[in-house]
């Protein structure tokens, strides 16, 4: 098993975050005994349960996953404007979105996928910006974002926690999880993101999940340590 890259706490030039990020920058400021972490990585990385485990130790996790399908619920603003992008052919008998082929439509259209980015962060940041109202005497909280550095978001968070899965691992994973999935689509969606070397040197903590589950485990447990002693010590 290779050895974890270095935990690295530099951060070179950054983007700057889109502008409507930037209301909720305050709210996600860490301070001691008032941490707000990142969690992000590439699909198939183990991100889901990194951040399940993390709940399980004590913390509050905001899902942005689920908060982006609640924007574009039937008859929302979100829904709307997504109907308006992609045409009635996207919409399945329910009236909801058809999400599988609207996710094999942005994985092959970059500018698709980043025209829909622009209708779903918004809204999904709002009630962001909610669920940490509610949570504000909440010692520490996860935020669940998969696309943090794609979206040029990670400089709103200290700190950010990067979870990372070789390539290979993540096609296998994928394939398994979704034999369905044509091999073109699975490698288009791993393409599609920032590539790991970059997220990691942007990082402040690591989890290599190309080992074990067990392993997976006690990175996190020792992840939850760091984050408990935030800012002090970690």
């Amino acid at each position: 098993m290779p050895e974890s890259p270095p935990e690295l706490t530099r951060r070179p030039e950054e983007p700057p975050p889109p502008s409507w990020a930037l209301d909720v920058a305050d709210a996600l400021k860490s301070q001691p005994g008032r941490v707000r972490a990142a969690l992000t990585g590439g699909v198939a990385s183990g991100k889901s349960t990194v951040a399940s485990l993390l709940v399980a130790l004590g913390a509050d996790l905001i899902d942005f996953d689920v908060l982006a399908r609640e924007v574009l619920a039937p008859f929302t603003p979100g829904w709307t404007e997504a109907l308006k992008l992609f045409g009635p052919k996207f919409q399945k008998p329910d009236q909801s979105l058809d999400r599988p082929k609207i996710a094999a439509l942005v994985f092959k259209k970059p500018l698709i996928r980043r025209a829909l980015e622009n209708i779903v962060h918004p809204l999904t940041w709002e009630l962001t910006l909610q669920k940490l109202d509610e949570l504000k005497d909440s010692p520490l909280v996860i935020i669940d974002v998969p696309l943090l550095f794609e979206a040029n978001l990670n400089s709103l968070f200290k700190p950010v926690v990067v979870c990372f899965a070789d390539p290979e691992t993540q096609y296998l994973r994928l394939r398994a999880r979704d034999p369905k999935k044509s091999r073109f689509l699975v490698k288009r969606m791993i393409k599609s993101q920032k590539p790991y070397a970059d997220k990691i040197r942007l990082a402040d903590a690591i989890i290599d999940n190309r080992g074990s589950l067990s392993r997976l485990i006690q990175q996190t447990k020792d992840l939850w340590l760091r984050l408990k002693a935030w800012p002090n010590g970690a």
